[in-house]
């Protein structure tokens, strides 16, 4: 097989670090844990201290690096921030189901592309960007955040359900909590 076409940069890596055996095969410091001492990049500028277990620290980044917390003020602002934005994707889950319902009673006409499933469409692309962005918020790890995760979830969905119940909503299903 010809490599002759593959053309890389490599004038920012530091090849007099390098010796012939790191350079042409890697050696491995224990199981699948490769030795990149002698590459000449320095990967500590760009470690990581997520913690991949739960723990109940303050200190976090939570979504995006301008949304940090770093006292117990900030944690519960945070908190207060992911409560809501359960209750907007609820909302939108609400709406949309509310809309079906609406539809169906309307008898929509036979055309596959129409206006209501067009604005369907849109709602649903923001409830599933939402459910995406509080996972992401969950997989933190954080408990004060997990916990306000499914604390906003189960309290919107509850509200939802109890006092904005949707006529003709799945056969079978219990909607009837509050009366």
């Amino acid at each position: 097989m010809d490599h002759a076409h593959h053309h890389h940069d490599h004038a920012g890596h530091d090849h007099a670090a390098m010796d012939s055996t790191t350079a042409s095969i890697p050696t491995t410091t224990g199981p699948m844990q490769m030795d990149m001492s002698g590459m000449g990049h320095d990967h500590s500028a760009h470690s990581m201290s997520h913690s991949m277990s739960f723990h109940g620290g303050l200190k976090e980044v939570v979504l995006f690096q301008f949304w940090q917390t770093m006292s117990p003020l900030s944690m519960i602002l945070s908190c207060i921030v992911v409560v809501l934005l359960c209750f907007v994707m609820e909302a939108t889950r609400w709406s949309r189901m509310k809309r079906e319902a609406v539809n169906k009673m309307r008898n929509a006409s036979g055309s596959p592309v129409t206006p209501h499933r067009l604005i369907d469409a849109c709602l649903h692309a923001v409830q599933l960007t939402i459910s995406y962005l509080l996972m992401l918020v969950f997989m933190t790890f954080n408990v004060w955040l997990c916990a306000a995760t499914v604390v906003g979830e189960v309290i919107a969905r509850l509200l939802f359900t109890c006092f904005l119940p949707i006529e003709g909503e799945q056969a079978g299903a219990d909607t009837s909590c509050c009366n």
